[in-house]
């Protein structure tokens, strides 16, 4: 519940500071570095997170936990990275990230020791949860591609297509994103057709014609001019393979690409196994794209090529073989189960929705429109299942009170509007120094307090200092000119069955702080 959160708590690049934003963008130039095997400089990754902590500036430690990730060695470690970036994301409510990292945790590199559905459910919760995304959020299209891969290894393709299409569509408008927009439409078209080809190991079929038009579609619709000669060499051998296997109904196909060093010539093989009229000459360019073909990594295609090779070992022979129907029928027998497996997965997707939508409802009746933290219903609930026994075991804990100095002082100088922002900005320092087990709840007004899952004063004492630091040094100005924005606080430990009588001490610290002139921490 400490991290209840609504979408205006989402990541706001209006607010950053040009400090900020700097670092931000050193840290996202780090993903990039991060996918080089040995690239990534640890030194420099440590002081960026050194800086983003003292600053406090969550979102930058967010993509640093996540160049982390991608960056780890072996599975240990990327497993406990993307518990690490999924634990951040939830703390913060941001759901961009927990989907980001729940769609990684499920693609095929990522699988550790945990059932199948568990990863199923991952993934589909992640679809879920970019349905509500705030579309301004940066990580947004990185996570529909993350989801996009979770499905490709499911061989769903219409649920890939779904969440590239989303990629695309988030990146169009974005000029310095445009080589990502590119590369999510190559995506798309790669997609179409690994389908065109797995549709085709079935037989030749009405339903080629159309996914034919949409693979060849997909592919010219890619703007080649913002991507590598390498990669548009790649394109136009796919449109040679769907050309291939579902040729057009009018115009003529494109000719041949001159691309025997390209990455995937060997689609060229497959390619002339359709439209060399010769069965026996056909086989030979099969035979070398099957043998240079990885089975576990390419297997739309090796299982295209096996059927293939089967069905010209037929036409040699002058009828059907024993070998084509086996083909045939192990074809349809995986389109059967990949039709389960998707419908499985709807369920899934649909089940989630339905509790995502329930506990959302649940949620905003418990959470501060404005702030995003807990409201008065929200602490009831929580104490509720401390109570119940779901939260920490603890009899005594520490309750915070903390009022913003001065704050009819704001609105009367600078506006509601700036007073809102004020409050947005200390609520959001507010959940940088809680945990995953404590408890923002803005009390009423410009009064905030936070149920601290520790008996320790001088533990809370310590994350309250900061807390009155970080408010105190953050750039105000940028909201309005000369202004500051001071924070006093009030604490005490004791038992939470007495709340009442725990936050009646804590409103009699708080009022010592503003004896010794606000901006500090009484106990």
């Amino acid at each position: 519940m400490g991290g209840a959160t609504t979408d205006q708590t989402q990541e706001c690049p209006h607010a950053r500071t040009s400090e900020h934003q700097a670092l931000l963008e050193q840290a996202r130039e780090l993903i990039l570095t991060a996918q080089t095997p040995d690239a990534l400089d640890a030194g420099q990754l440590d002081a960026l997170e050194a800086q983003a902590t003292e600053q406090g500036w969550v979102d930058v430690l967010m993509v640093a936990e996540y160049v982390r990730l991608l960056a780890a060695d072996g599975a240990a470690e990327r497993r406990h990275h993307l518990v690490m970036l999924r634990e951040r994301a939830r703390a913060q409510g941001d759901i961009v990230w927990e989907a980001l990292a729940l769609a990684q945790g499920a693609t095929a590199e990522m699988w550790d020791d945990r059932p199948r559905l568990d990863a199923d459910r991952d993934l589909t919760r992640a679809t879920v949860l970019l349905r509500g995304a705030p579309r301004a959020h940066e990580m947004l299209a990185s996570a529909h591609v993350e989801c996009a891969t979770g499905y490709l290894d499911r061989d769903m393709w219409d649920l890939a297509l779904e969440h590239t299409s989303s990629a695309a569509d988030q990146l169009k408008n974005d000029e310095q994103d445009a080589w990502r927009m590119a590369t999510a439409m190559y995506n798309r078209a790669e997609i179409q057709l690994r389908r065109l080809c797995v549709t085709r190991q079935t037989g030749p079929g009405e339903d080629l014609h159309e996914l034919g038009i949409l693979a060849r579609g997909a592919v010219q619709r890619v703007p080649l001019e913002l991507l590598p000669e390498s990669w548009r060499v790649d394109l136009h051998i796919f449109e040679n393979l769907i050309d291939a296997i579902a040729p057009p109904a009018s115009g003529t196909p494109r000719p041949p690409a001159d691309g025997d060093e390209a990455e995937f010539a060997t689609y060229l093989g497959l390619a002339r196994s359709f439209t060399e009229p010769d069965p026996r000459r056909a086989r030979e360019h099969l035979a070398a794209a099957i043998e240079a073909w990885d089975r576990v990594r390419m297997p739309e295609l090796y299982l295209l090529a096996l059927t293939r090779d089967a069905e010209l070992e037929a036409e040699e022979l002058g009828h059907e073989t024993a070998g084509l129907r086996v083909a045939r029928e192990l074809a349809q027998r995986r389109q059967e189960a990949r039709i389960a497996a998707v419908e499985a997965i709807g369920s899934l997707i649909q089940n989630e929705y339905l509790a995502s939508e329930h506990a959302r409802l649940r949620v905003a009746a418990e959470v501060d429109a404005l702030t995003g933290v807990a409201n008065r219903r929200g602490l009831e609930a929580h104490v509720d299942a401390l109570h119940d026994g779901q939260g920490p075991a603890r009899e005594e804990v520490t309750l915070v009170l903390v009022d913003v100095d001065h704050f009819k002082g704001v609105n009367d100088t600078h506006g509601h509007e700036v007073g809102d922002e004020v409050l947005v900005r200390v609520a959001a320092a507010l959940r940088t120094v809680v945990r995953g087990t404590d408890l923002v709840v803005r009390w009423g007004g410009d009064e905030f307090l936070l149920l601290l899952d520790t008996d320790r004063v001088d533990t809370a004492r310590q994350r309250c200092l900061e807390l009155v630091e970080l408010v105190r040094r953050d750039h105000w100005d940028d909201l309005a000119p000369d202004l500051r924005v001071t924070v006093s606080v009030g604490l005490a430990v004791g038992k939470v069955a007495d709340l009442d009588g725990l936050r009646q001490m804590a409103d009699q610290a708080l009022y010592r702080a503003k004896e010794r002139g606000r901006d500090g921490v009484a106990t």
